[in-house]
């Protein structure tokens, strides 16, 4: 995968009033001619020394102190430069870059230096429209605003704003770091996850959550998920509520607090914890992002650790509810053993 969202979500309407105090003639036409067509323009938020004109980025120069500074239009946007500053990593270029109506980049790929001294590139679209088509190694991005998206930017990329208003995003190179590279990881984890519980059959959507949630960004209603990308503990919370839903004998009754005040809550809770561990494998995801080091009452490294042995404690359970085939029950069935599922889900979600 070669582009995904991060699990940040920033205010459209605040962005879009800094982006409004931006005089008109902050703005650059690109220098690569060759790139595009029509309209496509740049304003320097961080730049070579700050100035104000210039407009382009170097590879790995944020690796160099100082080589970026601020420029005066930055200095005039708190709300702008305190995103830049929730980035738990060293920033290099930041530029507003626009792409006016009808304006189109070609296919090209840039230039971000190698392995571990390469810069990574994010977008934060602050004005888009669904018309525009954003393609990176031949995935669409369905960026919205307010949004934060990586891309690997050295694959073949190009984007043509078919609306009728200004495409702006900001566009924010940074160091490589652990932070980041887990944060793009865990944006691909969440991609994966709910686009496989929408496919089972488990309705899962993105939602501001006000309130406080027995899991913090995650609730359920009548077996649909709702989550808070802002407040999430991890992606994998995602599963192991969903795990509740799919052990259910009927789980359109699924709702709050899961096993609140049920005395099958231990039975259900033991089948979810092995559903969860079957998902993970079937995803190809990290047992850390399920069973983090902020769940499962300080029981996490003990849970990943009868993962990778394979210990599925409890497993006729779940065999007995007709989800999986127990190992030393596979040879008699002619079935593959857990954890691969015979079938995801015990009942429907209506």
């Amino acid at each position: 995968m070669s582009a995904t969202r991060l699990l940040f979500r920033f205010d459209p309407e605040r962005l879009q009033a800094e982006l409004n105090t931006l005089p008109a003639d902050a703005w650059i036409g690109h220098y690569n001619h060759k790139e595009y067509e029509g309209d496509w323009a740049v304003a320097p938020l961080r730049s070579v020394g700050g100035h104000p004109e210039v407009i382009y980025s170097v590879p790995i120069a944020a690796h160099q102190p100082d080589f970026y500074k601020n420029t005066p239009f930055l200095d005039k946007m708190p709300y702008i430069n305190g995103i830049l500053q929730r980035l738990a990593c060293i920033i290099g270029s930041a530029r507003l870059m626009r792409l006016g109506p009808g304006a189109r980049i070609l296919e090209h790929r840039d230039e971000m230096g190698l392995g571990a001294a390469r810069d990574i590139r994010l977008h934060i679209p602050i004005c888009t429209h669904p018309e525009v088509l954003f393609w990176v190694d031949g995935q669409a991005l369905p960026m919205r605003p307010g949004e934060l998206w990586y891309a690997d930017f050295t694959k073949p990329h190009h984007v043509s704003n078919n609306s009728t208003v200004d495409r702006v995003h900001l566009v924010i190179d940074c160091k490589t770091n652990d932070w980041l590279l887990n944060h793009i990881e865990r944006g691909h984890e969440l991609t994966r996850i709910v686009a496989f519980l929408n496919e089972i059959g488990i309705p899962t959507q993105e939602k501001t959550l006000a309130g406080e949630t027995f899991l913090p960004g995650i609730l359920i209603e009548n077996g649909r998920i709702f989550y808070d990308v802002e407040k999430m503990l991890s992606p994998g919370d995602l599963l192991h509520e969903a795990g509740h839903i799919a052990v259910a004998e009927n789980p359109n009754q699924i709702c709050g607090n899961v096993g609140e005040h049920d005395p099958n809550a231990m039975g259900d809770e033991i089948a979810t914890i092995l559903w969860s561990m079957a998902a993970l494998r079937h995803l190809n995801i990290r047992p850390e992002t399920v069973f983090h080091e902020q769940g499962y009452k300080g029981q996490s490294a003990w849970f990943i650790e009868n993962y990778k042995a394979e210990k599925w404690i409890g497993l006729p359970l779940l065999e007995w509810m007709e989800l999986c085939v127990d190992p030393k029950n596979a040879a008699t069935s002619g079935q593959p053993p857990f954890p691969h599922m015979l079938k995801w889900m015990r009942g429907k979600v209506d």
